[in-house]
């Protein structure tokens, strides 16, 4: 078996000064001289209630993208323009015949926070449906309503 530095591929190196040459066809990982950049999820204070809520909030979205719940549920907690992306779509969609919805339903069964900044989150989960895996990614906003309370509320909207 041949590993990825046995292989005799000729390999453009970037040169960096002070670099160690490495062997013909090998490049060190990471670069000599790099700081590696990878997102890093951050938590600030105590995040456990907001995940608990974003788990919450992820189950709904995922009960009515199968179609388990009305969208006009979703409806205060969602901006008007992605409140209205999702109910456009799933309109669109609505049009197809339905399957009756099985015993076990749509269900959230991952869910990663990482803060954006105090009043910022991107969430990320992987729901289950009819035995099939699909990934949902919104950004929860601190928001101030009109009597003055604080509430999350979410922004932006991608499924696949």
């Amino acid at each position: 078996m041949k590993t990825a530095t046995a292989l005799s591929v000729p390999v453009v190196r970037p040169s960096f000064t002070g670099m160690v040459e490495p062997s013909p066809g090998q490049i060190p990982l990471p670069f000599p001289g790099m700081t590696p950049v990878l997102p890093v999820p951050v938590e600030r204070g105590d995040a456990t209630p907001l995940r608990e809520r974003s788990a919450r909030f992820m189950q709904a979205l995922v009960e009515v993208l199968s179609g388990e719940r009305p969208v006009r549920q979703m409806g205060p907690w969602m901006a008007p323009d992605v409140y209205e992306q999702l109910s456009s779509r799933l309109t669109v969609h609505a049009r197809a015949p339905r399957r009756p919805v099985s015993a076990r339903g749509a269900r959230i069964v991952s869910v990663h926070v990482a803060m954006v900044n105090d009043e910022a989150a991107e969430i990320a989960g992987r729901m289950v449906h009819r035995g099939r895996s699909r990934a949902l990614a919104v950004r929860l906003e601190l928001q101030t309503t009109h009597r003055g309370d604080k509430i999350w509320r979410c922004t932006a909207l991608v499924w696949a």
